[in-house]
């Protein structure tokens, strides 16, 4: 949604067998919020994922 903020911090975490990853998002407010998963996120987040995945399997 243009012209809204959030706060998203990543963290990778070495755990057995491979690499953790965290992702927590932070909205102004619950209508923001709400608005970007209306907008499709989700949706984005996870083909954004896949992307990271097959890239690092390329890498590994």
């Amino acid at each position: 949604m243009p012209g809204h903020v959030l706060l998203e911090t990543a963290t990778l975490e070495k755990v057995e067998g491979g690499t953790k990853y965290t992702s927590v998002s932070v909205f102004q407010s619950v209508e923001d919020r709400d608005g970007m998963d209306a907008a499709g996120m989700e949706h984005g987040a996870r083909a954004d994922m896949e992307k990271l995945a097959e890239l690092v399997e390329k890498k590994g």
